[in-house]
């Protein structure tokens, strides 16, 4: 059953011109439902008045599409208008466009009358992060997207501005000094950089002190960007709102990291921090130069005290672990050591750690785990009140280490996701582990399996086992194995958990699980 407050939306939404009218009558709650309704009803007028009479500091567009306004706060989770997902394509840029639009018109009227609202009534931020979701990482047409949209807008203001007599000389003195804060409106996004963009970005960045509208960055990811592109682009985003760097895709030198440590300390809301091997020496510690370019490195890191995730690909840390985490400023909720060789040693440092009552994400990716099991096990006992995501991808788990593990398991009742793609297992141990799922694992939202052992007729030294099986698998007794593994409770009903068979298991956002905490 809607709720009175959404039906009178709908209603005051069919007559846009009316409605755009009476706004600045209106109180200030109803500008969000009639986002929201506008937004979906393809109301374009309506959308750009909202937005251009915002009597907030902030829009946060996607908190504004996805809350429900619909219902009762209690049957909002099944709600199918909360269901609605946005979907970029032609109409969908049309209506973001009316939004900027609306910014501008919004920066336009600031600029020549003044603003004659208080500051927690005055549009700063325009938040549009979270829009596309993280698997758009791959789809950089939200770059062309943000490049566009903020190169407009100051095509924009400055054309504006010099057809407008009053605000003329305004308008010059904003070329030679930097424009006063009251006049400023922050586009907020996602940065995903590649060498493509990396020419047009930089001059729009280096443009935000002598621009009403600004881009800034929150979280930025380098995909096949060198080191010392990122090094440069680094110091052209705002110091306070930066909350993630991820490098994973990039590629950077044991020289470049110096560098881009040292950048890296200024942004002191820095949360998340994420990079490819740096040094690619086996045995580090007994290069005097190296061993000095990792110390640096842990000292730069110990630095970053708002910091909640590190992950780190590729780098020997064995025996390591207590040496780059043991100084840390802070409480860390999220590792990724991915084939970083950890030993017994490693592992039995994070269990002892004041880290293992905050990680709800692990991330152990082609460690060899059954050389250090028990451990492993520890590890896990003292994450079983934490821990919402693990990873153990390709790490040789056979099934006599899976059936040790399962009780541990099972003891982590918070567990949301659980990849062991890559892994030498047999279906029967599969079906044992989902048997009692629905019971014992009642959060687990997501999976990601191996190719059965057994569905692979032809392999039959378990210690070279490949990484790809798709060629050697027996097709039918595979599928014969999962329309079985669908009959089980937990891949049955509206609850029923996601599950792939993917060589990588990279379902699950850190930040995302923080807001289930």
């Amino acid at each position: 059953m809607y709720s009175l407050t959404f039906l009178s939306a709908q209603q005051l939404a069919k007559d846009e011109e009316a409605t755009c009218k009476i706004l600045e009558y209106l109180p200030p709650v109803t500008y969000k439902i009639l986002f929201n309704v506008a937004f979906r009803d393809n109301r374009i007028k309506l959308l750009y008045e909202l937005v251009k009479t915002w009597p907030y500091s902030e829009l946060k567009f996607q908190m504004l599409l996805q809350t429900c306004w619909c219902c009762s706060r209690t049957s909002s989770k099944t709600c199918p208008e909360c269901q609605w997902t946005f979907v970029y394509d032609k109409l969908s840029r049309n209506k973001i466009d009316t939004v900027i639009l609306g910014v501008r018109s919004y920066i336009k009227k600031v600029i020549t009358e003044g603003s004659q609202q208080p500051p927690d009534r005055r549009l700063q931020q325009l938040d549009m992060t979270g829009l596309f979701g993280y698997r758009f990482f791959w789809d950089l047409r939200a770059m062309d997207l943000w490049i566009s949209l903020i190169s407009q807008g100051r095509v924009y203001t400055s054309h504006e501005g010099t057809c407008d007599s009053q605000s003329q000389t305004r308008d010059q003195g904003a070329e030679t000094s930097p424009i006063p804060m009251e006049f400023h409106v922050d586009l907020l996004v996602d940065l995903y950089m590649s060498p493509t963009f990396n020419d047009s970005l930089t001059p729009i960045l280096q443009g935000n002190a002598n621009s009403p509208l600004r881009l800034i960055c929150r979280d930025f990811y380098a995909l096949y960007l060198s080191g010392c592109s990122a090094v440069n682009l680094l110091p052209l985003l705002d110091s306070l709102a930066l909350r993630r760097v991820d490098l994973i895709y990039s590629n950077i030198t044991s020289i470049d990291i110096r560098w881009f440590m040292s950048q890296i300390t200024t942004f002191h809301n820095l949360q998340s921090l994420k990079l490819p091997s740096f040094i690619k020496d086996e045995h580090w510690w007994e290069n005097p130069e190296l061993k000095a370019t990792f110390d640096l490195f842990v000292i730069a890191l110990n630095k970053l005290k708002n910091l909640k995730e590190i992950a780190l690909d590729d780098i020997c840390l064995s025996g390591q672990v207590e040496y780059l985490l043991g100084d840390l400023q802070c409480s860390l909720e999220s590792l990724q050591l991915s084939f970083c060789s950890l030993t017994n040693r490693d592992l039995t440092y994070l269990a002892q750690s004041h880290y293992s009552t905050h990680l709800i994400k692990l991330d152990l990716t082609g460690n060899n785990i059954p050389e250090q099991l028990d451990s492993f096990l520890q590890l896990l006992k003292s994450l079983s009140t934490s821990l919402m995501w693990l990873n153990v991808t390709t790490c040789k788990i056979k099934d006599t280490d899976f059936y040790q593990t399962l009780p541990y398991l099972y003891s982590c009742t918070r567990l949301s996701h659980l990849g062991l793609c890559g892994n030498p297992l047999s279906s029967i141990s599969i079906l044992t582990f989902l048997g009692p799922c629905h019971q014992k694992l009642r959060n687990l939202k997501a999976i990601g399996f191996p190719v059965f052992l057994d569905c692979c007729p032809n392999l039959t030294d378990d210690e070279t086992f490949p990484i790809y099986l798709e060629d050697q698998m027996d097709k039918e007794k595979f599928f014969s194995v999962v329309n079985e593994m669908c009959q089980l409770p937990v891949l049955m009903g509206d609850s029923a958990i996601q599950y792939n068979f993917s060589r990588t298991f990279d379902i699950g956002d850190y930040f995302d699980l923080r807001k289930v905490v």
